[in-house]
Order: structure tokens, then sequence, then C-alpha cells
């Protein structure tokens, strides 16, 4: 998408076809998903040359507020949550973005409870804070940060969503499984980028092929190493990674999967027929992201009485055989199967446990 300043009339125009002119405040109100794919890079070029033709008498330059998607292209204060964003220049030299939000209801009272909520989450995306205000009793947060210029419009707008659930979730944590596919879940897929691959955190930048026995098979073990783990965790489809300078895969750019080509009721089956025992609380989502689709697996903690998670099969000779079985862990961001000596550990401790039941009634604890 191009977004290009027309002198002639004063109007903001893209290259779909679509144009507004800016208004009296000398502000150009555009849809959010309108602009999804405009960066912040060609926005402040934009809102340079704007300023240069359309300034008001005392030098303010253009901005640019982003609107929901009202279906009648009706920019709305007051109804959401955030309510509303502006994007426009900053610094002497105009070459940096500033994004101006409003967050209602909020949980943090003061700067204090506030940094303790956002701090960590900004500086792993590198956002400066620049001003914060409370209006009235503490019931919404006014707040002026910079931005990244290689973030795009939908980046600003996941941005947007996942500052309102930061300051309205008391529960919400990005360190976990849970928060990252709240995150997911809400659309803003956009917003786990920068952190990653973990134990509990993998990605794929498209669907795993699971026409082939393959990619059956390595599903099956992914989640059941999840939940073979303490913390669970989220598998996401429609990310993809790149090596960082420490060697670490970085989830770097969200790559949607075709619009309707992940079935959830094929993954379901999947893992009814290889997975024992069946995973507590699974759930899979598919969420819509610009035009295509991202799915997001959740494998919440699972009980230690029902571990270890067995995938029916292993890979033999190159090729997977029913004839065998897996119990696949995790190990920081890769994968391993339990080795001989631990499942034997395994069984010896299961079978004194059931012993000690059977001579005394009771194990004991």
């Amino acid at each position: 998408m191009q977004i290009q300043f027309n002198r002639s009339n004063n109007r903001l125009e893209l290259s779909d076809g679509w144009s507004t002119t800016a208004d009296r405040s000398n502000e150009f109100d555009v849809p959010r998903d309108r602009v999804g794919e405009v960066t912040l890079h060609q926005i402040r070029d934009f809102l340079r040359d704007a300023g240069r033709g359309t300034g008001t008498e005392d030098g303010v330059p253009a901005s640019f507020i982003l609107f929901g998607s009202a279906p009648d292209g009706i920019r709305v204060y007051g109804e959401n949550d955030v309510r509303y964003e502006i994007l426009g220049l900053l610094g002497e030299d105009q070459d940096r973005i500033s994004l101006i939000l409003s967050v209602d209801y909020v949980l943090a009272r003061n700067r204090v409870e506030l940094d303790e909520r956002l701090t960590d989450y900004f500086t792993r995306r590198g956002v400066e804070v620049l001003m914060v205000r409370f209006c009235g009793p503490a019931e919404s947060i006014e707040l002026h940060v910079a931005l990244p210029l290689d973030w795009t419009v939908l980046q600003c707008a996941a941005f947007s969503d996942t500052l309102t659930m930061l300051l309205q979730n008391d529960r919400l944590n990005l360190k976990t499984p849970a928060g990252a596919y709240a995150l997911v879940g809400a659309g803003a897929p956009a917003m786990v980028l920068g952190e990653a691959e973990n134990e509990w955190l993998e990605v794929k930048r498209e669907s795993y092929g699971i026409a082939a026995e393959s990619q059956k098979y390595e599903f099956a073990c992914d989640v059941a190493s999840f939940a073979n783990s303490d913390l669970g965790g989220l598998i996401v489809i429609g990310i993809a990674s790149s090596k960082d300078s420490s060697g670490n895969d970085v989830l770097a750019r969200v790559t949607p999967c075709r619009r309707g080509s992940l079935n959830v009721q094929r993954y379901m089956q999947i893992l009814r027929d290889r997975v024992i025992p069946p995973v507590e609380g699974l759930r899979i989502d598919v969420v819509p992201v610009g035009v295509g689709d991202v799915m997001a697996i959740y494998v919440p903690p699972q009980p230690e009485e029902i571990k270890p998670f067995i995938v029916k099969g292993a890979v033999v000779d190159s090729k997977v055989s029913g004839s065998f079985l897996s119990i696949p862990h995790r190990r920081g961001s890769d994968k391993w199967a339990m080795s001989p000596e631990a499942v034997h550990s395994m069984l010896v401790a299961a079978r004194v446990v059931l012993r000690g039941v059977g001579a005394g009634g009771a194990a004991d604890t």
C-alpha cells in the first residue's frame, strides 16, 4: 500500500483509490483497515509533506487520526476502551513518529503501577514513553509514546489494543502461554513479535501440512511436549521466526495462512488419534488477520497425575512407525524424547507407589 499527499487539493490518497481531506484541525481521519500495511516511515514522510502544504497559522503539522472499523467510517469516541489514536511528527527534525492514545477504566492508579505493567513490554518492543497523564480519579490514562518507524499501522493498532488489555486486566501476563494466547486470540499476533521461541512458545510460518504422516506425528509431538512440561505452551501457525545475533529464534513477522486453509477439526482429530491421554483444556482457534488466518493452539498446564503424555508412533529409519511410541518433552525451545532409562525410572516409581497402596491401603504422602 502506498500513501501520498496531493498538494493540489490537500488530500490524502492511497494506492487503492481511497482518499480523504484534512479537517479544519488539520488532521486526517483514516480507518485502520485502510492503511493496515502502511509503515510509520511512510506516514512520517506523508506528514512532513502535508504539514508543509496545509500547516495551520501556528505551524502545527498535520496529524493522522486512526479510528476503528465502524461500517459507516465515522470516528467513534467514548464507545470503545481506546478512545482515540493520533500519529504525529516528533522532534525538531520531525524524524520520528509519536502515538497519542487514551485508555478508559484502567487499573493502574499512579505512575509506579503503570510502569510495573508496561515497562517490560515497552522495552522489548523499542517503545519510548514521552508523557503520561492521569485523567479524573485515575479512571483513564492518556499516553504519548514514540514508536519504531518500521512498524505498520496494523502493529500500531494491535499495540493500542494490547495496552488496553494490560491496563484493564489484572491477570494478563505476556510472559505466560495464557497471556500470549489472549493476544493472538484477540487478533493481535503482531504484538508477540520480538519474543524468542522458548520452553512454552513455538511458531510456524505455515501450516504443518498434515496430509503427510510425518507432519501429523510432528504436530502431535509438539502438543504432547508442551503437555508434559510444567508451564504448558502455545503454538502459533502464521508467524515466521528469524535468528538474532545470539542464534535465538525470534518471532519476526506475521505470515497469515490462506483464508480457510486451517481446519480446526482436522488438527483436533490428529490429537485424538495420537496423543494419550487427551490433553485437558486444549484450545485451537483460527483468528482472521488481514486477508488470511492465524491458528493458535493453547496447551494449559496439565495435572501431574495424568502425565506423561504419549504419542502413538516414532521415527524409525526416517519413517514414522505406528508400532512404537514416543514421550516428547521440552528443553528450552527444543523437543527431545524421553530416554529409555527415564521411562524405566518412571515405571519403577509408579510400581513402588502401587505396592505401597496395596500393602497399607494408601500411599504415603
